[in-house]
């Protein structure tokens, strides 16, 4: 009897021990950039990460390490254009979207360092009536 009771109470502890493990390696897996943490990069976690640098009320749970997408421990209005740029596929110097063990879909390449030209399609001739 005293037997069973050690075997019970060891197999518990392992099934513990495992729950732990698991709960502790998803928490620690997160997507960069996924703020509101739904699993997906989304305008909707820019707008979260907005509101709290705003200091206003959030309607779910923060994560701050997914919303600090450059990793210098602060998140800033820089994090939030990281997440934008992102969003509308421009470069960032992050990988952002996937998990850390993930390997990223695209290598990261150089920003653009001008602003586009009317000759590259950005003039009055498209934004004005």
């Amino acid at each position: 009897m005293i037997f069973r009771l050690r075997i019970i109470t060891a197999v518990l502890s392992f099934v513990v021990v495992l729950t732990l493990v698991g709960v502790i390696a998803a928490s620690a897996a997160v997507i960069l950039g996924d703020a509101d943490g739904d699993g997906k990069v989304t305008i909707t976690d820019a707008t979260f990460v907005q509101q709290k640098l705003a200091g206003l009320p959030l309607s779910g749970d923060f994560s701050a390490g997914a919303a600090d997408v450059d990793g210098n421990g602060e998140i800033e209005s820089l994090d939030v254009t990281y997440i934008q740029r992102w969003i509308v596929r421009m470069d960032t110097p992050y990988t952002i979207g996937v998990l850390p063990t993930e390997a990223p879909t695209q290598a990261p390449t150089q920003a653009p360092t001008s602003m586009p030209t009317d000759s590259d399609g950005w003039g009055r001739e498209i934004f004005q009536p």
